[in-house]
Order: structure tokens, then C-alpha cells, then sequence
């Protein structure tokens, strides 16, 4: 969606109806959200809980990104303006800090196109950073309240800055508080799903027919305005998002087709293809047509088309050769037997998960 999105939807002369990249990140921002929720709840008791997470979320994530950050500086430092798209450029440091939002809050603006979609990278950082502690160290008896409370807090920040002038409109995009309610619905479907009191067989056809009624909420928000979309559709969208989820994860008959080899491909390379997909777009037309991309003439049309499997190509060979390696080298750091030393767990409170 996000590929799509970048090469045939947002350009000057692009196809509008192809910019729904923005629901691919707020997708992107629930699973998260989900799964490392999930991770923490199932693995906190072990004695080495903090060290083989960080390990394991260091090896997976920073090389592919520090090596994509560096050989796309170097390009946009070298080759013509004209094609590189980057009339505003952030240290290379902000990047590889992971502090390029405030950049783009301060300089209203993405800095260097091809390194736009890496702020939604900070901001996963940013709840890595904050996330395990908070959930392993909060009451389990407030942690649902708790979670529900950051984000409604969420919700409330946008509200201050579209309706209350507490910011720009980029405070809202690229800072964690602004996209904090995506996440905490993933981390809300993670508590639900090891909750064993939960019948969900009541529950499916609401679950199924969620997502249809938030995107419908959120379409009709567009239509009353954009400050009142962009405070209260992501939280819209993101409850979506989760009811979709739990439904693949609880196998409703949907799932099914979330097995097909295309989408497992695309999946298991997404991340290399995500840091990569501008690079080599702004890389084909400017090496081809001396241009950056867009879409007004059919040499345009035929170069984006063009430039497709070579972006998956690059994408399978950094994930075969980088990130899989790397990961597989994480997963070298085993979960300690002795426990973390605290109040002790139910016997039930942990199940096994694979990560």
C-alpha cells in the first residue's frame, strides 16, 4: 500500500485514489503495537528480559536502516538537486538519533524525500525506548486503564493542536504522542488475546463488521473537515485496524487468504523494501529521465512500472543477505530460565510465543 501509494499516488500529476498510504502506516503502527505488546507480556518474567530484547530489536531493525541512511546521504549530498528532492536536508546524525520528527516539526518539513518514510522508524524506536518498562513495572491490575488513558491522551494532544494552536500540524504526524492511541490499540488487542475469560465466538461478527464501520466514521470525518479527521480518524482507523487483526489472528474466514505466497513474500521482505522503495524510485528517474519522479508523460508511467521489481529485488536481496542473518543472530540471546526478580506471576500468565 505505502509502495503504491509513493509511486503512482502522491506526485504532482499522480492518481489521487492511490494515496491511501496513510492507513498502510496506521496498519503498521497497530501490528506493532500488537506484537511487541504481546512479546513483553508473554517474556517479562524472565531474568534477562531488558538485555535479549534490545538485542534481538537492535539486530533486526538498525543495520538495514544505519546502511540505508548512510548510502542515501551520500547520494542526495553528490547527485543533482534537480531529481533528489531535497530542498531541506537534516543532519545525517538526527537519522541514524532517531530524532529526524523534530527536525520535521521545526523545519515543517520531511527533510530529504527519499528519507521521508523514516520518521514512522523514530517513532517506533521511541515506544521501543518507553514501552517494555512501562508495561513490565505497572500494576496488572491498572495496565488496561492505564494503556486506555495514553490514548485517550493521544487523542487529546491532536485535539490541542488542531482546535487549541498547541503546535503545527507536524507535532500531531511524526511525534510519538501524536500517534500513541495506533499503538496502545495494538497493545489493548495483545492484553485481550491473553485474557483467557474472553469468549470470542460472541464476538466475531462485531469484530468482522468494525472495520467497515470505522473506515466509513473516518471517510465521513473527511467529509466534515480535515482539523476533525485528523484528530479523531487515526483512533478510527486504528480501532479498525485491531478488530481486522484479531480476526486473522482468531482465524475468521478472511484469514485464509492472508496465506497466499504473494503476501507472505511481500511480508517477510517489507521492512528492506519500505527503507528502499524512494531511494530507487528518485534513483530510476533521475538516472533515466534526468527527472524526480512523477507521472505526466508515458516514459514517466513506464519507468515507475519499471522500477517495481527492481525495488523488490533490492528488497529481497538486503533482507536475504542483511536482515535475516542479523536477526537469526538475535535470536542467539536466549530468554533466561531464572525469573526477573519481582512479585511473583500466576502460572498462567505466561503462554509460549515465537519471535
Amino acid at each position: 500500500m505505502v509502495v503504491l501509494s509513493h509511486y503512482f499516488g502522491e506526485l504532482e500529476h499522480g492518481v489521487r485514489g492511490l494515496m491511501f498510504g496513510w492507513v498502510a502506516v496506521d496498519i503498521f503502527f497497530v501490528l506493532s503495537g500488537f506484537l511487541i505488546g504481546k512479546l513483553i507480556l508473554e517474556r517479562q518474567h524472565h531474568g534477562n528480559f531488558f538485555a535479549v530484547f534490545y538485542a534481538r530489536r537492535f539486530f533486526r531493525i538498525i543495520p538495514p536502516y544505519v546502511l540505508t541512511i548512510v548510502v542515501v546521504a551520500a547520494l542526495v549530498s553528490v547527485l543533482p538537486s534537480t531529481w533528489t528532492d531535497a530542498p531541506v536536508r537534516f543532519p545525517i546524525w538526527s537519522y541514524l538519533a532517531f530524532v529526524q520528527g523534530f527536525y520535521m516539526v521545526t523545519t515543517q518539513s520531511i527533510g530529504a524525500h527519499w528519507l521521508g518514510p523514516t520518521w514512522t522508524l523514530a517513532v517506533e524506536e521511541h515506544f521501543y525506548l518507553l514501552a517494555p518498562a512501562a508495561i513490565v513495572f505497572a500494576p496488572r491490575r491498572w495496565l488496561t486503564t492505564s494503556l486506555i488513558a495514553v490514548g485517550v491522551a493521544a487523542v487529546a494532544f491532536r485535539a490541542a493542536i488542531y482546535f487549541g494552536g498547541l503546535g503545527s500540524d507536524m507535532m500531531a504526524l511524526a511525534l510519538l504522542p501524536g500517534r500513541a492511541d495506533l499503538i496502545i490499540w495494538g497493545i489493548l488487542a495483545a492484553v485481550a488475546i491473553k485474557n483467557k475469560d474472553i469468549q470470542w465466538a460472541r464476538h466475531m461478527l462485531g469484530l468482522r463488521l468494525t472495520p467497515i464501520v470505522t473506515l466509513v466514521i473516518a471517510f465521513i470525518l473527511r467529509l466534515i473537515g480535515e482539523p476533525l479527521f485528523q484528530v479523531f480518524a487515526p483512533a478510527m482507523v486504528g480501532l479498525g485496524c485491531t478488530a481486522f487483526m484479531l480476526c486473522l489472528v482468531l482465524g475468521t474466514p478472511e484469514a485464509e487468504r492472508f496465506n497466499s505466497p504473494v503476501l507472505r513474500f511481500l511480508g517477510d521482505k517489507a521492512y528492506c523494501i519500505y527503507l528502499t522503495h524512494l531511494p530507487i524510485l528518485g534513483l530510476m528517474h533521475g538516472l533515466i529521465l534526468g527527472t524526480k519522479p512523477d507521472l505526466a508523460t508515458p516514459a514517466q508511467w513506464l519507468v515507475t512500472f519499471a522500477t517495481l521489481p527492481i525495488c523488490l529485488l533490492v528488497g529481497w536481496a538486503m533482507t536475504r543477505f542483511l536482515e535475516e542473518p542479523l536477526t537469526a543472530y538475535g535470536r542467539t540471546w536466549r530468554w533466561a530460565a531464572s525469573p526477573r526478580p519481582g512479585p511473583a506471576l500466576k502460572s498462567d500468565a505466561v503462554l509460549p510465543v515465537k519471535v
